[in-house]
């Protein structure tokens, strides 16, 4: 296949990632207005008759588009082939586990919760370890991704003030956003 159309497929992919990131959202407010992070997880959306689809489709997609996204960036930015096994392990694990939290939902207690809770500890790890990999070479471009990893680390400590981790949760979905994108532009801007 011709490289240009394989990049233009990804670019399409990934651009309706972002879309549906900032629509989904919006659709599930829509059917749920009463929602409030500091009462509500976000995964409350999946228990609800008029949101479970779209939650769950969303996750599903989410957890594709990490992967291939995540996997792309490794491939083009990390060069050492043990350092690329290892974030494609816990990028492969964290992707799974979201993929998990999507389609069991809050209605069966520790069995969502398991999965959400490796996703939420792995997907942050694997973007803090990319960035101790990448520093070996690039010592500021590494510390861009250690740092959004501690971050995303440290919104755990929302928990603290709020009833409920729905605000911990959009914090951390929010640095997953901001992190891929930068990533992508990164990845983007280097020659094949």
């Amino acid at each position: 296949m011709d490289r240009n159309f394989i990049k233009k497929i990804r670019k399409i992919y990934f651009f309706s990632y972002i879309f549906l990131g900032v629509l989904a959202p919006f659709i599930c407010l829509f059917f749920f207005p009463a929602f409030d992070p500091r009462i509500h997880p976000i995964s409350y959306f999946g228990i609800l008759n008029n949101t479970s689809l779209i939650f769950m489709i969303s996750l599903i997609i989410f957890s594709i588009t990490i992967l291939w996204n995540g996997t792309t960036i490794i491939r083009k930015l990390i060069k050492n082939k043990k350092h690329k096994l290892i974030l494609r392990s816990i990028l492969l694990f964290a992707s799974c586990c979201l993929f998990l939290t999507g389609i069991i939902t809050m209605d069966f207690g520790i069995l969502h919760q398991i999965p959400a809770l490796f996703f939420f500890l792995s997907y942050n790890f694997f973007i803090f370890i990319f960035g101790v990999f990448r520093s070996f070479s690039y010592v500021r471009k590494g510390l861009f991704s250690v740092s959004v990893g501690s971050i995303m680390l440290l919104s755990s400590l929302l928990l603290i003030p709020f009833p409920s981790y729905g605000v911990a949760e959009v914090v951390y979905i929010f640095f997953i956003f901001f992190w891929n994108i930068i990533m992508w532009v990164q990845k983007e801007s280097i020659p094949v």
